[in-house]
């Protein structure tokens, strides 16, 4: 078994025809021989992720549809 650190993007369908992309997340993979992958998140990253999908939702309510961000951005 393997703990490698890693910067993703993570995609996430928040409804119909809504998708968020979040770009240079930091995460720790976990690889095992013969297993899926594991991807971890840390407290803070989960909670930052959150508050960027919140945003995102609201920001939908406005009409927008497609949100593009940076994990480095400042909210």
């Amino acid at each position: 078994m393997t703990l490698e650190n890693a910067v993703i993007t993570v995609e996430k369908q928040i409804g119909p025809g809504v998708s968020v992309h979040i770009t240079g997340v930091p995460v720790e993979i976990v690889r095992a021989a013969g297993k899926d992958d594991l991807t971890l998140f840390d407290w803070d990253t989960s909670r930052r992720l959150w508050r960027m999908v919140r945003l995102a939702r609201g920001r939908m309510a406005a009409g927008e549809t497609q949100f593009q961000y940076d994990f480095t951005d400042a909210l």
